[in-house]
């Protein structure tokens, strides 16, 4: 009996090794150039990434977006190992915030990745939001309050609120949309009771989701808070259309 025991062991042991090596496997950015959140003074010749795995260039890809959301005229380099991928822009940049949606696809396992990330080129508008724009939505037993809205420079900013803050480790917010994949970013304390994220993420006009996430002390759940919510094209006027919530397992 104690070895079929041992046996059944150590056979959930290599199942579970292979399920994490499975969700491990996608490959996502591990140097960008630009960078997320550059300031840039030159427009860039290029945009390159190098992903933490390998990827198939057949199914991975770069687009560059403007500041309305349409694609940039670039060219796809021939990879330059097998785990980068390259776009050369052929056409000028206006000054102005650009975004960077990635796709990736695995080499070891066919699995597809995809993210986005901003960067400015000097000598115009930062950011696109205009106004601000706030909404409420329960994460388990919080009230969590996520406001939209333009920092000091012009860049976007999201601000996430709490009715009770006691034994808060980290907020972060989930933030993507259909077209662009989504990334998990981390806040920052606000220095006033708040936590900010203050990349200008949101740096192409449209529908976006966001889900706000609580790690608390000896809580074993996340606390998630949903919402939707959308940038006008012609005013930059953030708007929520819809908040729920839901618990992490």
């Amino acid at each position: 009996m104690s070895t079929k025991v041992a046996r059944l062991g150590l056979a959930l042991l290599l199942s579970v090794a292979s399920s994490f090596g499975i969700a491990s496997a996608h490959s996502y950015p591990q140097t960008m150039d630009p960078p997320p959140n550059a300031r840039l003074d030159a427009p860039p010749q290029r945009i390159a990434i190098t992903y933490d795995g390998g990827i198939t260039p057949s199914g991975s890809s770069i687009v560059l977006l403007d500041a309305t959301g349409s694609p940039v005229q670039t060219q796809a380099n021939p990879p330059g190992g097998p785990r980068q991928a390259s776009s050369q822009v052929t056409t000028d940049l206006a000054p102005g915030p650009y975004t960077v949606d990635w796709t990736s696809l695995s080499s070891d396992d066919g699995h597809t990745a995809q993210g986005f990330y901003t960067f400015v080129l000097s000598g115009g508008p930062v950011g696109i939001v205009a106004g601000q724009a706030q909404s409420q939505a329960p994460a388990a037993d919080l009230m969590a309050t996520l406001t939209v809205t333009a920092a000091d420079d012009g860049s976007s900013l999201l601000r996430v609120d709490l009715n009770n803050s006691s034994g808060v480790e980290r907020v972060r917010i989930r933030l993507g949309r259909p077209d662009l994949g989504e990334d998990l970013l981390d806040t920052k304390p606000s220095g006033d009771g708040g936590w900010v994220l203050n990349g200008n993420e949101i740096a192409v006009p449209g529908p976006w989701h966001a889900v706000v996430i609580v790690r608390r002390t000896n809580v074993v759940d996340d606390a998630q808070a949903q919402f939707d919510f959308t940038v006008d094209a012609a005013s930059g006027a953030p708007a929520f259309a819809s908040a729920s919530n839901q618990n992490t397992q």
